[in-house]
């Protein structure tokens, strides 16, 4: 139990020493933190060592600062319960007295009883104030957590190619204004794992440990640092962290402070290592997506220049144009990739692949580097996509972005593409025997999910073509536009539901993916020249 913590004050010292040692006799529950034998210093030295405290036992009459004058002069600063002590019974001054906020009073000379009594009193108030304030700050824990898993949850689902002016409102919202960083740390394969089906699996078991250790410095870091942080994590390899300035001069100092730490106490726990791109200083959502995507770029580095380093963006020079000279001959690689995988065995495509894996060797630019492989997968996804080569292993596309994302060293790029590239030509034959219909796959996908949050984006994913590709080809094949089916499909669904069963429209809304009950209605009038009510009852008579 915590101890209750008390001051004593009175100006005599043979009733001080009685009183310090009443209180004491009454439990090992009470604690004295402070004795004064006038209000002057009581007001001095507790103000001076900003010292907490449970209970007030001052005498009324003293020289200079009175009992009453103590009190109200420490209530500025702080709540706690108080006692007076008097010498005489006067009603009106111990009414004045209680008018103040003065908890209880006792008459000289003190008798333990009555001191028990009160002691009693008082313990029975700072417990419910202490349970009190424990509550209230579980409450504003739990609230905090919330807005921050908000944040995060925001931060993480920012995306470079589509944001909103309501994501401009959020940031304003969540984050205020101010200046802030991004850390993007990404795990360093190990070197000796190569790329095979396993990874994934054990690559997600060993850094548990890492990121153990991440969380637990960077809140020992925020709390002495006094900075905001907000940590989210993409994928088995990538971690962000977002650090606000607070207007300090030493955020590169105290970020490197952070990572040092941080990495000492991995070093012995996990054989990963970690490489770290750090942005520059930035204000608003735009510089956040400006920042994350050239970080992206920067951590590729390691492939040319070696892991478990950390890149400045501020510190790196620009892409050297003398780089591009090597496109050509990337092309030229690519292409005879292509006809091997088309017209050839296996033997003949690796022997394609290590031509083409020469010229990556030559490449110097890890933004370069980047665009060649994801040139070589685009390539072949953009060939065999009418075929639906990926109709059963979405996973392959993300690898094809992924492939240099999260690569440490070169040999290992030159494994993930070799091994990726080989998956292909199995499926390439299985794509060429089934053949699905996109336009059927993507109606089977709205009908299944009629509930959810449908957008262009989702289908287009379920048969693999950009959103932007997937919209137009499917005008083209249907004449009507996806958006348009997945209306009358869920409109046609509402109606059935309206004629076979008694859901309340808002249920029926609710079920078909439609938030706003109003919005609803207004869009089946619109379609059927009814509202759902009307057809309801039209039906009903018919």
């Amino acid at each position: 139990m915590e101890k209750i913590k008390v001051v004593v004050v009175d100006d005599e010292p043979r009733i001080l020493k009685r009183m310090i040692r009443m209180v004491e006799d009454n439990g090992e529950e009470w604690e004295i933190i402070g004795a004064f034998s006038d209000g002057k210093e009581a007001i001095e030295k507790l103000e001076e060592k900003s010292l907490k405290f449970d209970l007030l036992l001052t005498d009324v009459q003293m020289p200079e600062v009175t009992g009453l004058q103590l009190i109200n002069r420490l209530k500025e600063k702080m709540s706690f319960e108080s006692v007076i002590i008097s010498g005489f019974d006067d009603f009106v001054y111990l009414q004045s007295a209680i008018k103040e906020g003065v908890s209880n009073y006792l008459l000289k000379p003190v008798n333990r009883e009555q001191l028990k009594e009160v002691l009693l009193q008082i313990q029975i108030k700072v417990e419910a104030k202490r349970r009190e304030q424990k509550e209230k700050e579980q409450l504003q824990q739990k609230a905090k957590e919330l807005d921050y898993t908000k944040q995060v949850y925001y931060l993480s689902q920012l995306q470079t190619e589509d944001y909103s002016n309501e994501d401009k409102k959020k940031w304003l919202q969540f984050l205020g204004k101010g200046a802030f960083q991004l850390l993007y740390l990404s795990i360093d394969q190990n070197i000796n794992q190569t790329w095979s089906d396993e990874y994934p699996a054990w690559l997600k078991q060993a850094n548990e440990a890492i990121l153990s250790f991440l969380k637990v410095t960077l809140e020992e870091w925020s709390f002495s640092s006094g900075r905001r942080k907000w940590l989210w994590r993409d994928d088995l390899f990538s971690i962000w962290i977002l650090i606000d300035h607070q207007e300090s001069q030493q955020v590169q100092a105290d970020i490197e402070e952070f990572l040092h730490l941080w990495k000492a106490r991995i070093k012995n726990v996990s054989k990963n290592t970690v490489t770290i791109a750090i942005g520059k200083e930035f204000t608003c959502i735009e510089e956040f997506l400006d920042n994350r995507k050239k970080l992206e770029n920067v951590i590729q580095n390691r492939m040319i220049y070696g892991c478990n380093k950390v890149f400045w963006l501020e510190q790196l020079p620009e892409t050297s144009l003398e780089s591009k000279k090597h496109s050509s001959e990337i092309i030229k690689s690519i292409q005879q990739l292509l006809f091997s995988l088309e017209n050839e065995g296996e033997k003949e495509v690796i022997a394609s692949l290590d031509e083409y894996f020469k010229k990556l060797q030559l490449i110097r630019s890890a933004s370069i580097l980047e665009e060649a492989v994801q040139l070589l997968g685009i390539r072949i996804v953009n060939r065999w996509v009418e075929l639906e080569g990926f109709g059963e292993e979405r996973v392959l596309f993300r690898e094809v972005i992924s492939l240099t994302k999260n690569t440490s060293h070169f040999y290992q790029l030159k494994d993930k593409i070799k091994f990726w590239v080989l998956s292909v030509m199995v499926r390439i034959q299985e794509a060429k025997r089934t053949n699905k219909n996109p336009i059927q796959k993507a109606k089977d996908y709205i009908h299944a999910h009629l509930g959810e949050s449908i957008t262009i984006k989702l289908i287009a994913q379920q048969v693999y073509m950009s959103p932007t590709y997937f919209s137009v080809y499917y005008k083209e094949q249907t004449g009507e536009t996806i958006l348009d089916y997945i209306t009358k499909t869920r409109l046609k669904k509402a109606t059935e539901l309206l004629e076979t069963t008694d859901l309340k429209i808002y249920d029926i809304a609710v079920q078909l993916g439609y938030q706003d009950t109003k919005y609803f209605s207004r869009l089946f009038r619109q379609w059927y020249g009814y509202t759902p009510s009307q057809y309801r009852e039209a039906h009903l008579k018919r």
